[in-house]
């Protein structure tokens, strides 16, 4: 501390041995060393301010990113969790099924094979029950209104395969479908 003051003190009596136009001089290159002073820390605090914005423009994008993503998985949580509840609560008999569809929608079905049941691949236990369903000479507008019964009943059944023919004689077809069910060993 002493050695400042005592260098202060020697800095003071050279400025009073100076003419008066060697102190404006020195008066004048110490305030452009001030001002240069003063401009390189007033940059240094703007860049390093852009530097802090820009960081938290990139943490605000991610955020909003993971916001809509976390939108999104919940949304597909919820799809998943509706399915799995489908799945689970699927009781669907399709032979007793597709005849109840029948009889309602005033059809006659020609025919009705079981073409088993596996396990999907994967690692949720879900199982896969298909029935071959035949129709011989059975209109248009019937055949589209049972499947559309078939897929819009209360389980989870969908048709997976549909073939259809025209027959020649008449405005009728002949079609081939195997519907399908899902169920979930919980």
């Amino acid at each position: 501390m002493n050695g400042i003051r005592q260098l202060f003190s020697d800095g003071l009596a050279a400025l009073g041995r100076l003419s008066p136009r060697e102190r404006g001089l020195v008066g004048l290159a110490g305030g452009a060393v001030l001002v240069f002073l003063v401009a390189l820390f007033w940059l240094s605090v703007g860049r390093s301010i852009d530097l802090r914005e820009s960081r938290i423009k990139t943490k605000q994008g991610q955020l909003d990113e993971i916001g809509k993503l976390t939108v999104g998985f919940r949304a597909q949580e919820s799809v998943r969790n509706e399915l799995q509840r489908r799945l689970e609560n699927n009781k669907v008999k399709l032979f007793s099924y597709l005849e109840d569809l029948a009889k309602k929608d005033s059809i006659s079905i020609g025919g009705m094979n079981d073409k088993g049941s596996q396990a999907l691949e994967g690692g949720a236990k879900i199982t896969e029950s298909s029935v071959e369903v035949t129709f011989t000479r059975i209109p248009l507008d019937k055949l589209v209104k049972f499947l559309q019964d078939v897929e819009s009943g209360a389980g989870l059944v969908k048709v997976t395969r549909l073939q259809v023919r025209p027959r020649s004689d008449e405005p009728v077809l002949d079609a081939w479908l195997i519907v399908t069910t899902y169920t979930s060993e919980s």
